[in-house]
Protein backbone atom coordinates (compact mmCIF):
# COMPACT_ATOMS: atom_id res chain seq x y z
CA UNK A 1 0.00 0.00 0.00
CA UNK A 2 2.85 2.38 0.88
CA UNK A 3 4.62 1.50 -2.36
CA UNK A 4 1.44 2.14 -4.35
CA UNK A 5 1.09 5.58 -2.77
CA UNK A 6 4.70 6.36 -3.66
CA UNK A 7 4.06 5.45 -7.28
CA UNK A 8 1.08 7.79 -7.43
CA UNK A 9 2.67 10.70 -5.54
CA UNK A 10 5.93 10.73 -7.46
CA UNK A 11 4.39 11.76 -10.81
CA UNK A 12 2.26 14.37 -9.01
CA UNK A 13 5.34 15.88 -7.38
CA UNK A 14 7.15 15.95 -10.72
CA UNK A 15 4.24 17.71 -12.42
CA UNK A 16 3.97 20.25 -9.61
CA UNK A 17 7.70 20.94 -9.76
CA UNK A 18 7.54 21.60 -13.49
CA UNK A 19 4.54 23.88 -13.00
CA UNK A 20 6.65 26.04 -10.69
CA UNK A 21 9.61 25.99 -13.08
CA UNK A 22 7.41 26.99 -16.00
CA UNK A 23 5.78 29.81 -14.05
CA UNK A 24 9.17 31.19 -13.00
CA UNK A 25 10.54 31.03 -16.54
CA UNK A 26 7.44 32.75 -17.90
CA UNK A 27 8.19 35.67 -15.57
CA UNK A 28 11.78 35.76 -16.84
CA UNK A 29 10.42 36.55 -20.31
CA UNK A 30 8.95 39.79 -18.96
CA UNK A 31 12.20 40.75 -17.25
CA UNK A 32 14.60 39.91 -20.09
CA UNK A 33 13.66 42.53 -22.76
CA UNK A 34 14.14 45.70 -20.66
CA UNK A 35 17.39 44.36 -19.23
CA UNK A 36 18.80 43.41 -22.62
CA UNK A 37 17.55 46.66 -24.18
CA UNK A 38 19.36 48.63 -21.48
CA UNK A 39 22.59 46.69 -21.98
CA UNK A 40 22.65 46.32 -25.77
CA UNK A 41 20.25 49.01 -27.03
CA UNK A 42 17.31 48.52 -29.39
CA UNK A 43 18.96 45.94 -31.64
CA UNK A 44 15.67 45.14 -33.43
CA UNK A 45 15.85 48.56 -35.12
CA UNK A 46 19.60 48.95 -35.57
CA UNK A 47 21.14 45.46 -35.58
CA UNK A 48 21.80 42.96 -38.36
CA UNK A 49 18.45 41.32 -37.64
CA UNK A 50 16.80 44.32 -39.32
CA UNK A 51 18.51 44.17 -42.72
CA UNK A 52 16.34 41.70 -44.65
CA UNK A 53 13.66 43.10 -46.96
CA UNK A 54 11.16 40.69 -45.41
CA UNK A 55 11.76 41.88 -41.84
CA UNK A 56 8.32 42.64 -40.35
CA UNK A 57 7.43 46.28 -39.73
CA UNK A 58 8.67 47.47 -36.35
CA UNK A 59 5.23 47.73 -34.73
CA UNK A 60 4.62 44.03 -35.34
CA UNK A 61 7.16 43.06 -32.69
CA UNK A 62 4.75 44.39 -30.08
CA UNK A 63 3.10 40.97 -30.27
CA UNK A 64 5.92 39.76 -28.03
CA UNK A 65 4.41 41.84 -25.24
CA UNK A 66 1.08 40.05 -25.62
CA UNK A 67 2.73 36.63 -25.91
CA UNK A 68 4.93 37.05 -22.85
CA UNK A 69 2.09 38.49 -20.76
CA UNK A 70 -0.24 35.64 -21.75
CA UNK A 71 2.55 33.19 -20.98
CA UNK A 72 2.63 34.43 -17.39
CA UNK A 73 -1.15 34.41 -17.02
CA UNK A 74 -1.39 30.92 -18.49
CA UNK A 75 1.51 29.52 -16.47
CA UNK A 76 0.08 30.87 -13.21
CA UNK A 77 -3.34 29.43 -14.08
CA UNK A 78 -1.77 26.04 -14.84
CA UNK A 79 0.21 26.26 -11.60
CA UNK A 80 -3.03 26.66 -9.68
CA UNK A 81 -5.36 24.33 -11.58
CA UNK A 82 -3.18 22.02 -13.70
CA UNK A 83 -4.02 20.66 -17.13
CA UNK A 84 -4.86 17.22 -15.82
CA UNK A 85 -3.59 15.38 -18.90
CA UNK A 86 -1.20 12.40 -18.82
CA UNK A 87 1.18 14.40 -21.00
CA UNK A 88 1.15 17.55 -18.85
CA UNK A 89 4.78 17.17 -17.75
CA UNK A 90 5.85 16.86 -21.38
CA UNK A 91 3.98 20.08 -22.23
CA UNK A 92 5.47 21.87 -19.23
CA UNK A 93 8.99 20.85 -20.21
CA UNK A 94 8.33 22.11 -23.73
CA UNK A 95 7.04 25.39 -22.31
CA UNK A 96 10.17 25.75 -20.20
CA UNK A 97 12.34 25.18 -23.27
CA UNK A 98 10.45 27.86 -25.22
CA UNK A 99 10.53 30.38 -22.37
CA UNK A 100 14.25 29.84 -21.80
CA UNK A 101 14.89 30.05 -25.52
CA UNK A 102 13.22 33.45 -25.69
CA UNK A 103 15.76 35.03 -23.35
CA UNK A 104 18.67 33.25 -25.03
CA UNK A 105 17.43 34.42 -28.43
CA UNK A 106 17.37 38.04 -27.25
CA UNK A 107 20.97 37.79 -26.06
CA UNK A 108 22.26 36.09 -29.21
CA UNK A 109 20.37 38.47 -31.50
CA UNK A 110 21.71 41.49 -29.62
CA UNK A 111 25.23 40.13 -30.19
CA UNK A 112 24.47 39.55 -33.91
CA UNK A 113 25.19 35.83 -33.53
CA UNK A 114 22.61 35.25 -36.20
CA UNK A 115 23.05 31.58 -37.03
CA UNK A 116 22.84 30.87 -33.33
CA UNK A 117 19.55 32.79 -33.21
CA UNK A 118 18.26 30.50 -35.96
CA UNK A 119 19.24 27.42 -33.94
CA UNK A 120 17.60 28.81 -30.79
CA UNK A 121 14.42 29.70 -32.64
CA UNK A 122 14.33 26.27 -34.27
CA UNK A 123 14.49 24.61 -30.85
CA UNK A 124 11.74 26.91 -29.56
CA UNK A 125 9.52 26.18 -32.55
CA UNK A 126 10.05 22.43 -32.19
CA UNK A 127 8.99 22.60 -28.53
CA UNK A 128 5.98 24.78 -29.35
CA UNK A 129 4.84 22.47 -32.15
CA UNK A 130 4.85 19.55 -29.73
CA UNK A 131 2.86 21.53 -27.15
CA UNK A 132 0.27 22.65 -29.68
CA UNK A 133 -0.07 19.20 -31.20
CA UNK A 134 -0.88 17.85 -27.74
CA UNK A 135 -3.33 20.65 -26.95
CA UNK A 136 -5.17 20.43 -30.27
CA UNK A 137 -5.03 16.79 -31.27
CA UNK A 138 -5.23 15.31 -27.77
CA UNK A 139 -7.59 17.83 -26.19
CA UNK A 140 -9.82 15.00 -24.98
CA UNK A 141 -7.13 14.09 -22.43
CA UNK A 142 -7.49 17.43 -20.64
CA UNK A 143 -9.50 17.48 -17.42
CA UNK A 144 -8.92 21.17 -16.63
CA UNK A 145 -11.69 23.79 -16.90
CA UNK A 146 -12.64 24.66 -20.47
CA UNK A 147 -11.50 28.27 -20.05
CA UNK A 148 -8.00 27.07 -19.15
CA UNK A 149 -7.86 24.79 -22.17
CA UNK A 150 -8.85 27.70 -24.41
CA UNK A 151 -6.39 30.08 -22.75
CA UNK A 152 -3.50 27.63 -23.01
CA UNK A 153 -4.25 26.84 -26.64
CA UNK A 154 -4.53 30.54 -27.49
CA UNK A 155 -1.29 31.45 -25.72
CA UNK A 156 0.88 28.79 -27.28
CA UNK A 157 -0.88 29.16 -30.62
CA UNK A 158 0.10 32.83 -30.73
CA UNK A 159 3.61 31.95 -29.59
CA UNK A 160 4.04 29.33 -32.30
CA UNK A 161 2.34 31.36 -35.04
CA UNK A 162 4.73 34.27 -34.67
CA UNK A 163 7.81 32.14 -34.01
CA UNK A 164 7.23 29.77 -36.93
CA UNK A 165 7.45 32.71 -39.34
CA UNK A 166 10.11 34.61 -37.39
CA UNK A 167 12.55 31.72 -37.61
CA UNK A 168 12.61 32.14 -41.40
CA UNK A 169 13.18 35.89 -41.08
CA UNK A 170 16.12 35.02 -38.84
CA UNK A 171 17.42 32.70 -41.55
CA UNK A 172 17.26 35.61 -44.01
CA UNK A 173 19.15 37.87 -41.60
CA UNK A 174 21.79 35.18 -41.04
CA UNK A 175 22.24 34.69 -44.80
CA UNK A 176 22.74 38.44 -45.25
CA UNK A 177 25.27 38.45 -42.44
CA UNK A 178 27.04 35.59 -44.26
CA UNK A 179 27.29 37.56 -47.50
CA UNK A 180 23.94 37.29 -49.30
CA UNK A 181 22.63 40.49 -50.86
CA UNK A 182 20.32 42.39 -48.52
CA UNK A 183 18.41 43.66 -51.58
CA UNK A 184 18.15 40.30 -53.32
CA UNK A 185 14.50 39.55 -54.00
CA UNK A 186 14.71 36.08 -55.53
CA UNK A 187 16.31 34.33 -52.59
CA UNK A 188 14.18 36.21 -50.05
CA UNK A 189 11.08 35.20 -52.00
CA UNK A 190 12.30 31.60 -51.67
CA UNK A 191 12.57 32.09 -47.90
CA UNK A 192 8.98 33.38 -47.86
CA UNK A 193 7.82 30.37 -49.85
CA UNK A 194 9.49 28.07 -47.32
CA UNK A 195 7.85 29.98 -44.46
CA UNK A 196 4.50 29.70 -46.21
CA UNK A 197 4.84 25.96 -46.75
CA UNK A 198 5.67 25.52 -43.08
CA UNK A 199 2.74 27.69 -41.97
CA UNK A 200 0.29 25.90 -44.24
CA UNK A 201 1.44 22.53 -42.93
CA UNK A 202 1.10 23.65 -39.31
CA UNK A 203 -2.32 25.16 -40.02
CA UNK A 204 -3.50 21.77 -41.26
CA UNK A 205 -1.88 19.80 -38.43
CA UNK A 206 -3.33 22.18 -35.84
CA UNK A 207 -6.74 22.15 -37.55
CA UNK A 208 -6.90 25.88 -38.15
CA UNK A 209 -6.69 26.77 -34.46
CA UNK A 210 -7.31 30.55 -34.30
CA UNK A 211 -4.35 31.57 -32.12
CA UNK A 212 -1.79 30.04 -34.45
CA UNK A 213 -3.44 31.38 -37.59
CA UNK A 214 -3.84 34.90 -36.19
CA UNK A 215 -0.17 35.21 -35.24
CA UNK A 216 1.07 33.71 -38.52
CA UNK A 217 -1.09 36.17 -40.47
CA UNK A 218 0.14 39.02 -38.28
CA UNK A 219 3.75 38.10 -39.08
CA UNK A 220 3.21 37.74 -42.83
CA UNK A 221 1.18 40.94 -43.19
CA UNK A 222 3.81 42.79 -41.16
CA UNK A 223 6.50 41.31 -43.43
CA UNK A 224 4.57 42.59 -46.45
CA UNK A 225 4.39 46.09 -44.96
CA UNK A 226 8.06 45.91 -44.04
CA UNK A 227 8.91 44.96 -47.63
CA UNK A 228 6.92 47.93 -48.94
CA UNK A 229 8.79 50.27 -46.62
CA UNK A 230 12.06 48.85 -47.97
CA UNK A 231 10.98 49.32 -51.58
CA UNK A 232 10.14 45.74 -52.60
CA UNK A 233 6.60 45.49 -53.95
CA UNK A 234 7.36 41.98 -55.23
CA UNK A 235 8.17 40.57 -51.81
CA UNK A 236 5.20 42.41 -50.33
CA UNK A 237 2.98 40.69 -52.88
CA UNK A 238 4.47 37.28 -52.11
CA UNK A 239 3.94 37.79 -48.39
CA UNK A 240 0.33 38.95 -48.85
CA UNK A 241 -0.39 36.00 -51.13
CA UNK A 242 1.02 33.72 -48.44
CA UNK A 243 -1.26 35.30 -45.84
CA UNK A 244 -4.32 34.81 -48.05
CA UNK A 245 -3.40 31.17 -48.69
CA UNK A 246 -3.00 30.47 -44.99
CA UNK A 247 -6.33 32.16 -44.23
CA UNK A 248 -8.09 29.98 -46.81
CA UNK A 249 -6.45 26.79 -45.53
CA UNK A 250 -7.36 27.79 -41.97
CA UNK A 251 -11.04 28.22 -42.83
CA UNK A 252 -11.13 24.85 -44.59
CA UNK A 253 -9.31 23.11 -41.72
CA UNK A 254 -11.52 24.74 -39.08
CA UNK A 255 -14.71 23.76 -40.91
CA UNK A 256 -13.47 20.20 -41.34
CA UNK A 257 -12.79 20.01 -37.61
CA UNK A 258 -16.32 21.18 -36.80
CA UNK A 259 -17.82 18.65 -39.20
CA UNK A 260 -15.83 15.84 -37.57
CA UNK A 261 -16.94 17.01 -34.13
CA UNK A 262 -20.60 16.84 -35.17
CA UNK A 263 -20.40 13.32 -36.60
Amino acid sequence: MIEANRVVSQPNSVVKAWRWVTAALSLSQLAAPPVIDRVFGNFLETGATNEALITPAGWAFSIWGLITLLSVVTSVAVLRAGLGAPWETRALIGSSVAFTGFSIWLITAAQDWLWLTVAVFAIMVTALIDIMRLLVRHAEDLTCPDWLRRLTTLTFGLYLGWSSVAVFVNVAAALIDSGASATGTAWQAAVLVAATASAVGLTVVLRGTPGYVAAALWALIAAAIGAVHRGSALLAGVSLAAAILIAVVAVISFRSRRVRAQT
